[in-house]
């Protein structure tokens, strides 16, 4: 049985026409089939928590939406091995289908859905709050700090809405960016590695902890990153001045950022973080809240998924 969760919503509602495309597909493939729509946040989540608790037998549950509606669901997601995931990309973004090797056209991904030639165990990585107010797991990454700022601008930004019309909705983590160089407030530091190593820094700009390579809209903020390792790579920024952050911005475009000496790209099983004040937290672009003291490490569980 294959249980369908659709963001109608995604890419400013065009999700909706593309889903009608693949739904005829599917009514002609005699499966079985049921389809769960969105229409708020958290929908996503829990429809996948019931699907999950409602029927424990093995099933299919594909995610139709983007890395936000992925992100939803992956948190509603229990009892991992009476599930197989199948992960449609209908989003701006797309971070997660890039960073699975998932292709970006949708017909193509149902096309593989229906008769799957590949499965492998995926991580999703979990981020964790010392007071336990924030627990969430992500596909592709958490961040804290000036990325998880942008996302959280991005999230509310009218300039998305009208540039996902044409095409373009990524441009604006872009330009959000650009301008919270001037604006964000570095914090001091200590990051602990598989707590042993430890970095203490006084000026933390972010660190993007990457379950794959990619985020923002297709930058290998996380070169090293591996989504099969059970291992998460957090990439560090800290100690640099605003007019070498401007300067850095381009080398992320093809991952050479990682080459300057303050900025760090490390992969470990847990990256522990405590900073001077709260921090924004972001899992997958969606705002998980702030804290101060945060550990990063990968959901103990795999998801088999539909490659």
């Amino acid at each position: 049985m294959y249980y369908f969760i659709v963001n109608p919503g995604s890419q400013t509602g065009k999700a909706k026409t593309l889903w009608a495309d693949l739904e005829k597909r599917l009514k002609s493939s005699d499966i079985d089939y049921k389809v769960y729509f969105t229409e708020k946040k958290n929908d996503a989540e829990k429809f996948a928590r019931s699907i999950c608790e409602e029927h424990p037998e093995m099933k299919r549950i594909v995610i139709a939406g983007g890395d936000g509606t992925a992100n939803e669901a992956i948190n509603g997601l229990t009892g991992y091995d009476n599930f197989i995931l199948g992960y449609i990309p209908m989003g701006s973004s797309n971070d997660l289908a890039r960073g699975l090797g998932i292709p970006q056209e949708p017909l193509q991904v149902i096309e593989n859905t229906i008769h799957p030639r590949r499965f492998i165990r995926v991580d999703h990585g979990l981020v964790i709050s010392e007071d336990g107010s924030i627990v969430r797991k992500f596909g592709v990454s958490s961040g804290m700090g000036y990325d998880a700022d942008i996302c959280k601008k991005a999230l509310h930004s009218k300039l998305k809405k009208l540039l996902n019309n044409i095409g373009l909705g990524k441009l604006v983590y872009y330009l959000i960016g650009l301008s919270l160089i001037f604006t964000n407030k570095p914090t001091k530091a200590v990051i602990t590695i598989d707590g042993k190593r430890k970095i203490r820094t006084d000026r933390l700009i972010f660190a993007a902890n990457m379950n794959t390579r990619y985020e923002g809209g297709g930058m290998p903020m996380g070169p090293a990153a591996n989504p099969f390792d059970g291992k998460i790579t957090v990439c560090i920024v800290h100690d640099i001045s605003r007019f070498t952050h401007l300067r850095l911005m381009p080398s992320v475009i093809k991952g050479n950022h990682v080459k300057h000496k303050n900025i760090e790209q490390i992969t470990a099983k847990t990256i522990e973080i405590q900073t001077d004040r709260p921090m924004t937290i972001h899992t997958d672009g969606e705002i998980a809240g702030e804290s101060s003291h945060v550990t990063f490490s990968c959901f103990p569980e795999k998801a088999r998924m539909i490659i």
